[in-house]
């Protein structure tokens, strides 16, 4: 096998992992954590299709990433005592 084969495996266990994570920032990290790479293992491969996908992705999990982020917040400053 070569190392480029590991890498796209290494991408498409990542994307599975995505599926049993409960929570959303640990859904977005790992997500995140596929797009680079599907980007890696595709621009090696130069696979066209795969780059823009997992391109126009990265922006849309780094958003929704932040957004849950924020959430766990104001989450966590809710339930302080006093809030």
């Amino acid at each position: 096998m070569r190392w480029v084969d590991s890498l796209g495996y290494l991408a498409s266990v990542l994307v599975f992992l995505t599926f049993y994570m409960r929570g959303m920032v640990a859904l977005r990290v790992i997500a995140l954590c596929s797009n680079f790479a599907f980007l890696s293992y595709a621009g090696v491969l130069h696979l066209v299709p795969i780059l823009l996908l997992h391109g126009a992705l990265i922006p849309v999990n780094i958003r929704r990433l932040a957004c849950a982020l924020q959430d766990q917040r104001v989450q966590l400053n809710s339930s302080a005592p006093g809030a």
